[in-house]
Parts: structure tokens; C-alpha cells; sequence
């Protein structure tokens, strides 16, 4: 895992240096929540293949995709910047026109110095250009940002990775990656966050609280008993394919059908040395929760419900992290 976490942790530190002012230092890199977000890999093993199912929260994309949003989208839907595009373009012609005019005399009465007005030009339109594309060089910058975040996922570059997988399995690697919309929809995602907020700043109470927010709780709706996918009482044969089997009316009933499809309560605890002060002297526990975490078809419907081996069960996702900061050791429960 420590591999596949290092491949989605890489980053493009020529074009970082001309976004930020200042540089980032490892410590805060690692710190920084600005990355991509992996949880621990389900590794299933077969003779000759291993399939590795990773869930991905893509916060970098986010982060990235907001700040254009913010800083030149908005400017570019304004009607003075597009005035100020076209006024730079009408200038910009009527120049290259005027100077491919001179150039030409030039050649014929001057050839010896054509070099000499060559190098001058350039050095012009140069000028010329970082004036007028001072704010879209930004722009690009962030967009070759997002490029490099995406091709973290496409084949071409995870290829390398899967050779690297293969000598340590000795077999052929599948990855299944998955793309979450939302970051509490898998408990390692989810305390992930809080942990690097602990080691940065270890004001435990006020994290808890924001992370809590975020998740978005719906109240759950019981499905009933399957019903008839088909009444044989009143069969009609020519309607037969039409209705009954469109792809709308079978994926409806699928996923009534479906449990556990749904977030229905969340719980954050942290609890070790986290006192404010630069010195162990008290351990913390603090916790927060909110919605419910029973099992509502067996507590409420009294329906029957799945065993799995262990103290694990069916309707909860349950994740330890341990780690340190300054003072001291901590655990984040989630």
C-alpha cells in the first residue's frame, strides 16, 4: 500500500514553485490535505491474478477546479475582459501585419542586418505578450495541474506501477478504482482528514464538529418484501418485452431492493495526547456523532441479518488510525 499511496502522491514540483510564493516544505507536503485520498486496498488473490479494489476521493482535483472557478472563470465571463481579448488581438495583427511589411524592405536594401532586426522583434513580442497574458499564464499553470492529476488514473502511467506490483506478487495485477463523490462514504477517507488536521494543529473539538457537518445523513427508507416482478393474472404477451423488462422499470426495482445504500449515521472519536500545550502531561478523549448507527432492519423490522466472522457487521464500516504529533501519540476512531 505504501507504494500505491507514494504513485498518487506525486506531484510536479517545476510548475508548484510558479503557482506558490513560497516553497512547501516535505513536512507541511505531508501534512497538506491538497492530495488524493486512498483507502487501504481489498486485495482478492486468484492462481495467476490479483485484483486491488482502491477507493478514491480526488480532493487535489477539487481544490484545483475551485481556484480557477474563483480566480478566472468568472473573470473570463466579464464583458471588459473580452473587450480587452479583442483589443489585444486587433493589435496585435495590425503589428505582425505592419512589421512582415518592413521585413520584406528590409531584406532587400539591409540583408546583412536581417539577424539583427529578427533578435529585436522577438524580444518585442515577447514584452508584448507577458503584458497582455500575465493572468491566463496562472490560468495555464493550473490547468497542466489538473492534466497530471488525471493521468495518475489513466493506463498509461499506471502501467509502470503494475509492473512494479508484479514482481512482488509474482502474478498479473487488476486495478479496480473507484471514485467517490463523497469522502465519508468510506470510513478511511473519512478519518484520514482529521488525522492530518490533529498533526498540524491539535484543536481536536473544532475539527470534529467541521467533519461532522459535512456528512450529509438522509433518513433511511425500509424496503419491503420484493414484490411480483410479473402478474400472471393479467398477462398480456405483446406488452410483455415492451413493459416489463426497460431498463427504467428494472433498475428501479434493483435498487429498492438494495440495503445499506445509504449513510444513516457517522461517529468520529479521537483520544490520546492532544493537549494544546507543548507538554504530555493529560491524554484526550473526545467524540462526536451524529444520526444512528443501529442496524434499523434488525432492531426495528426484525428481519434476519447476515453474520460475518469476527465482531465486524453487515451495516458498519469501522477504521483505527494511530499516529503521532509533537507532544505525543493519538488515535482517531472513525
Amino acid at each position: 500500500m505504501k507504494l500505491i499511496k507514494a504513485y498518487f502522491n506525486l506531484y510536479h514540483l517545476q510548475i508548484e514553485s510558479l503557482i506558490r510564493k513560497e516553497r512547501l516544505r516535505r513536512r507541511f507536503r505531508k501534512i497538506s490535505t491538497n492530495k488524493i485520498f486512498i483507502s487501504d486496498g481489498e486485495f482478492k488473490h486468484s492462481n495467476d491474478k490479483v485484483n486491488i479494489t482502491l477507493y478514491v476521493y480526488n480532493k487535489q482535483k477539487l481544490n484545483y477546479l475551485l481556484k480557477l472557478k474563483k480566480r478566472f472563470i468568472r473573470l473570463f465571463n466579464k464583458p471588459k475582459f473580452a473587450r480587452k481579448l479583442r483589443l489585444i488581438k486587433k493589435i496585435g495583427l495590425k503589428l505582425l501585419f505592419k512589421q512582415k511589411q518592413k521585413s520584406i524592405m528590409l531584406k532587400n536594401l539591409l540583408p546583412k542586418y536581417n539577424t539583427d532586426v529578427n533578435t529585436a522583434k522577438n524580444i518585442y513580442y515577447t514584452r508584448f505578450m507577458k503584458k497582455s497574458f500575465r493572468r491566463l499564464r496562472f490560468y495555464m499553470y493550473y490547468k497542466q495541474m489538473l492534466y497530471i492529476n488525471k493521468t495518475k488514473f489513466e493506463y498509461t502511467y499506471l502501467h509502470a506501477l503494475i509492473n512494479l506490483i508484479k514482481n512482488i506478487f509474482k502474478k498479473n495485477v487488476e486495478f479496480n478504482i473507484i471514485n467517490l463523490k463523497y469522502f465519508y462514504f468510506n470510513s478511511k477517507l473519512f478519518t484520514q482528514p482529521l488525522e492530518l488536521k490533529l498533526k498540524k494543529d491539535r484543536r481536536v473539538l473544532r475539527y470534529l464538529k467541521v467533519l461532522i457537518r459535512k456528512a450529509k445523513i438522509k433518513k433511511i427508507k425500509l424496503a419491503e418484501k420484493t414484490k411480483k416482478f410479473f402478474n400472471f393474472n393479467n398477462f398480456d404477451s405483446d406488452n410483455f418485452i415492451q413493459d416489463n423488462t426497460k431498463s427504467k422499470n428494472l433498475k428501479k426495482i434493483l435498487l429498492s431492493n438494495i440495503k445499506y445504500k445509504r449513510v444513516s449515521g457517522v461517529r468520529l472519536q479521537a483520544a490520546g495526547r492532544l493537549t494544546r500545550r507543548f507538554s504530555a502531561s493529560r491524554s484526550i478523549c473526545r467524540t462526536k456523532y451524529k444520526g444512528n448507527l443501529e442496524n434499523v432492519y434488525s432492531s426495528i423490522k426484525g428481519l434476519p441479518t447476515p453474520l460475518l466472522r469476527g465482531n465486524d457487521k453487515a451495516n458498519l464500516q469501522y477504521t483505527v488510525i494511530n499516529s503521532t504529533s509533537r507532544v505525543g501519540a493519538f488515535g482517531v476512531k472513525g
